[in-house]
């Protein structure tokens, strides 16, 4: 049975996948659970008796009609919807199944119960987003004072520490998290207007069915019920593609550092995992990559959901077939490639010794900000970074250190009286910003957006 708000996981249960939230049976079920609530409002409504809508309701669960024979109809009908419905009705006891999909369409109970699994993913991965805040604020608190080397066009910049690099990864999760938030009340939005959306079957009572309905199934209400109106749910997909966005930016960085040039993180990868079939001495990234090729997968349906949003008229099967087929390919891989990050960080071994070692490596060119800053002062900031560029130019065509080329300057020696004021000024561990206090400000904020996600679940879920 697809999950409901009713039987929605807690956190520390989430599952390993969400592909059976989209399977074919899920998806029937989803449809039951529309046929459902639709009933039972419309009893509510004094729209069909009790006693009918009771019955619809005891009587709509998979496990309750036969699959194989429902499956066979769809085939022959090519309409699963109007399949379904007939085997519901059938499985009623009395007159209750004449009143089943009373009133309503096709698209009417698809799109909805595409709504509605696509809802239970979507508190699933905010699930998992909380969890990844707790492992990042974790690291970023580590990491506050392991200085590394930033780099800017793959190049050598300025020291900073491993904790402000994590501090960038939480808040573009953030981020990614706020645009799912904002994203919610349009794309989990109950459209139910009947064939044309204008509510011919339901009349002046049409609203009111539409409002208790998506008040019975945790669901916004749309005010034009267009079956054509299907951009909320193409900007859900562009928002779960930024979000693979930022995870694959995570993911590169990390599998570029775990390169035998950097060695700077690893991954702790169980005994017995092999890493290449031909190479005894290999250990390759695993995790990582499984991160970047599911990221890579789900940024590019943004894409083809676009193509989605251009319904013709009041309704257009072949846009939509395209868009259900999408919204569960992004559900799952979302949750998925959420399950694949949350591993990552959970697998990661940075090496703060050999981050420090590649940023000592060649540590005092690294400081030529600071020299031409302290030079600026008596000489001004152009004149200070033509010295400094020179002298940095001038070492590596003589070999001589930085600091004993940019010591032979009048200029230099005037501000700096003795040697050993210079090379204190070229030590980039003393050179790191505001690298600490950002990591640490990130991770608390970290702390308190998990804590407030978590809040928010079992509030949807009480």
């Amino acid at each position: 049975m697809m999950p409901t708000k009713e039987t929605f996981m807690a956190c520390e249960t989430l599952p390993d996948s969400a592909d059976s939230l989209f399977s074919r049976e899920a998806t029937w079920q989803s449809w039951l659970e529309v046929e459902r609530a639709l009933a039972l409002t419309q009893a509510e409504l004094e729209m069909i008796p009790q006693q009918a809508a009771d019955e619809i309701a005891r009587c709509a669960m998979l496990e309750q009609l036969d699959v194989d024979a429902l499956a066979a109809d769809i085939e022959r009908t090519m309409s699963p919807v109007m399949s379904l419905v007939r085997a519901l009705a059938e499985r009623c006891d009395g007159d209750a199944g004449g009143y089943v999909h009373l009133g309503a369409t096709t698209q009417n109970i698809i799109l909805t119960g595409k709504v509605l699994q696509l809802q239970c993913a979507h508190r699933w991965l905010k699930g998992r987003l909380a969890n990844q805040l707790e492992l990042l604020a974790a690291l970023a608190e580590k990491g506050a004072d392991w200085p590394c080397v930033a780099r800017t066009n793959r190049r050598h910049a300025l020291p900073i520490t491993f904790g402000y690099k994590v501090a960038g990864w939480i808040e573009e999760l953030e981020r990614n998290i706020q645009r799912l938030e904002l994203a919610e009340k349009r794309a989990f939005v109950l459209t139910f207007g009947g064939a044309s959306g204008a509510m011919h079957s339901y009349g002046e009572q049409g609203q009111s069915l539409a409002q208790a309905m998506a008040g019975r199934l945790g669901l916004g209400v749309s005010r034009v019920h267009s079956r054509a109106a299907v951009d909320g749910l193409v900007e859900y997909i562009g928002v779960l593609a930024l979000f693979a966005a930022g995870c694959e930016r995570m993911g590169q960085e990390l599998y570029t550092l775990m390169a035998n040039e950097f060695e700077e993180v690893s991954e702790d990868q169980d005994e017995g995992v092999v890493g290449s079939s031909t190479m005894p001495h290999k250990f390759n990234p695993k995790y990582a990559v499984n991160l970047l090729a599911q990221a890579g997968e789900l940024r590019s349906l943004a894409a083809p959901a676009l193509e989605t949003a251009l319904p013709s008229h009041e309704g257009d099967a072949a846009c939509n077939f395209r868009l259900y087929t999408l919204l569960d390919k992004a559900g799952a891989l979302a949750y998925q490639l959420a399950v694949s990050q949350q591993t990552l960080l959970e697998r990661l071994l940075p090496n703060p010794a050999r981050m420090q070692e590649t940023l000592m490596a060649n540590a005092a060119p690294l400081m030529s900000e600071q020299v031409m800053l302290e030079l600026a002062r008596s000489i001004g900031r152009q004149r200070a970074h033509d010295l400094v560029h020179e002298a940095i130019t001038r070492s590596q065509d003589t070999g001589n250190s930085f600091a004993t080329t940019l010591f032979e300057h009048d200029t230099v020696r005037r501000h700096y009286s003795e040697r050993q004021a210079l090379e204190a000024a070229l030590n980039p561990l003393h050179y790191t910003g505001q690298s600490r206090q950002i990591a640490l400000q990130l991770a608390a904020s970290a702390q308190a957006s998990a804590k407030r996600l978590r809040s928010t679940l079992n509030e949807e879920t009480a």
